[in-house]
């Protein structure tokens, strides 16, 4: 092959693989990277006001980590809460809570890009059994059983 030849065909393969390793159209079976997008804030109440605490009792599984041995529920009467860890750097997870019957729905200001956090927890006397979403269990978070601080 001659010289000249042979640098026309590599000339012209370099332009074609450019010319596929653009962002042109691609078939429907094949992959597109996702893009993440930050769902909105919601706004939570604030966290002041009359409250209660209620710290690590016991775990609702075999094992649960030193961090939930050590966490604690602070639930203010306004609708805000905040999950915290003290042994784990940090100021702790915030939302905002509504009860009904002792039956507790907390949501979030974290969020996941697998999906929502979420969280359900019950009241009976002093003790809340909180059981947190896929999401959340996913990323640490251990069901556990609160009770009151005294």
């Amino acid at each position: 092959m001659h010289i000249g030849l042979r640098s026309s065909v590599v000339a012209v393969l370099l332009m074609v693989a450019a010319a596929c390793g653009g962002s042109g159209a691609t078939s429907p079976n094949e992959t597109q990277p996702s893009v993440v997008t930050v769902p909105p804030r919601p706004i939570f109440p604030p966290l002041a006001g009359p409250s209660r605490t209620l710290v690590f009792d016991h775990a609702l599984a075999n094992h649960v980590s030193d961090y939930t041995i050590h966490s604690r529920f602070v639930l203010y009467d306004n609708g805000g809460f905040i999950l915290q860890f003290p042994t784990v750097a940090g100021d702790g997870y915030r939302g905002g809570y509504t009860e009904v019957n002792g039956a507790i729905t907390f949501e979030w200001e974290g969020w996941n890009p697998a999906g929502p956090w979420g969280a359900a927890g019950m009241l009976n006397g002093n003790s809340l059994t909180v059981q947190y979403n896929s999401i959340m269990q996913g990323t640490d978070f251990e069901d556990a059983v609160y009770t009151l601080a005294r």
